[in-house]
């Protein structure tokens, strides 16, 4: 590698141990706005695991439901019944009831003088109210949990980059209260990163795997300063780089490997937990015991991104041959003199002559001479920094930028904080350049992901 690849790859290990000291480590999976174990959705009617659709993974498929209500009494037992729509609240029957003729009270009834109701009222729990309430608990479950996977999927979807929430599949569930230790752990070793997708028919909700490499978690380990996190993040690694499968929550073998080395490398005592009838969190302990359980959580996108972002970048820097100079310009040495540039003219505001040399300009809207200042300086050099509160014309500088770079046949990358400012700018673009606009993408999504905001 050169020296500028290696000063490079330098600054970003940098960046990365900085940003690494600025996070908080989490110890316990967060539960608001959403979390589900493995031992939670278990069952559930409507549920559907490790699917295959057109080559690609769907990890779990939950599909749309309706309440069912309880069923009706008949028309004797009707009067004298209360319902309630919850399938946990058994119903109760009336010791007295109002008879009505037209509408208007005419006298009053008890239970006392109804023997064949108690009879009535206990065939309709026995024969129709408990095999309703016995299929209807689970799904109520069930429609509970698609109600918050669906305000996930909408806040994500919506919100765009504005969202600070990312959905995680949690593989590996490890629970530990070190022995001093003033808190305890319960998170999954292993997280992949996912994406909910709405079907615009039936409305049924798909979690699939991102296109990025799974994590392991290590900061709250790292923050107890155990000895064994260095070389398990080496282990990690070499899994990584050499898997011949990516991981799947349903196939083990894809992650065990790592949980036993995980047991091996933080806690000699601790315990690797696996085959289990019902697949639940032991207690926590003085010892580390991690599980081959899962759990589907949201957290905060922010706390992992930016750092996966440095580690792709210095996979690409390290795999090329030559690094663009604008790059390459942050780690040289400075000149030690001022470089002077040969001044660049356009035809326009800042001149009107047709000599050799003389640039045309292609600005669509109406411009002023600091605008034609800002594409001579593009001319010669790497950037330009142009600042202005709001209203100074920012946007509108920006798009005739834009233009005037299409119609010398280039490529421009617009990227902004928010996705509004990106639908702002694009409809400031004249009509007939707007479809040259090929998308507004959420480049903040992780590398590799498909879905454009």
């Amino acid at each position: 590698m050169t020296d500028s690849t290696n000063l490079l790859i330098g600054l970003l290990d940098y960046i990365e141990q900085v940003e690494k000291l600025k996070r908080k480590a989490t110890y316990v999976v967060p539960s608001d706005p959403f979390a589900a174990y493995q031992t939670e959705i278990k069952g559930l009617p409507g549920i559907q695991f490790n699917l295959q659709s057109e080559g690609e993974d769907i990890w779990l498929r939950i599909l749309r439901q309706n309440e069912i209500s309880a069923p009706e009494p008949d028309e004797k037992l009707k009067p004298w019944i209360s319902i309630s729509k919850s399938p946990y609240k058994q119903p109760e029957l009336k010791t007295e009831i109002t008879i009505l003729e037209d509408k208007n009270e005419v006298g009053r009834d008890t239970l006392e003088n109804n023997p064949n109701i108690q009879r009535y009222f206990k065939w309709y729990l026995s024969d129709l109210w408990e095999p309703w309430a016995s299929a209807e608990r689970p799904r109520r479950k069930a429609i509970a949990f698609y109600n918050k996977l669906f305000t996930v999927q909408q806040a994500i979807s919506i919100d765009g980059i504005e969202t600070p929430l990312e959905l995680a599949w949690g593989m590996g569930c490890a629970v530990w209260k070190k022995d001093g230790s003033a808190t305890f752990i319960n998170h999954p070793l292993i997280t992949q990163t996912c994406e909910i997708l709405l079907n615009p028919k039936s409305l049924d909700l798909e979690i699939r795997p991102r296109v990025v490499d799974p994590r392991i978690e290590l900061d709250c380990y790292a923050d107890l300063e155990i000895h064994g996190v260095r070389p398990l993040e080496g282990f990690w690694k070499n899994v990584i780089e050499s898997a011949a499968d990516r991981v799947n929550p349903f196939e083990t073998s894809t992650y065990e490997g790592v949980l036993k080395a995980a047991v091996g490398h933080l806690d000699p005592q601790g315990r690797y937990l696996t085959g289990q009838l019902e697949p639940t969190l032991p207690a926590t302990d003085e010892n580390l015991c991690i599980t081959d359980t899962w759990v589907v959580f949201a957290r905060k996108r922010s706390e992992h991104i930016f750092i996966k972002d440095i580690q792709e970048l210095k996979k690409k820097i390290a795999s090329t041959d030559s690094i663009p100079a604008v790059i390459a310009s942050f780690v040289k040495s400075g000149a030690t003199t001022i470089e002077v540039h040969e001044p660049v003219h356009f035809r326009g505001l800042s001149s009107s002559s047709s000599d050799v040399g003389i640039r045309d300009l292609f600005f669509p809207l109406p411009y002023n001479e600091e605008q034609v200042s800002i594409i001579e300086k593009l001319e010669t050099n790497d950037g330009v920094v142009v600042q202005g509160p709001p209203g100074t014309g920012k946007t509108h500088t920006i798009a005739n930028v834009i233009c005037h770079f299409l119609a010398q046949g280039k490529r421009v990358l617009v990227t902004s904080k928010g996705d509004t400012a990106l639908a702002v700018l694009q409809e400031k673009l004249p009509e007939q350049i707007r479809p040259l606009s090929v998308s507004l993408r959420n480049f903040s999504l992780p590398t590799g992901s498909r879905s454009p905001n």
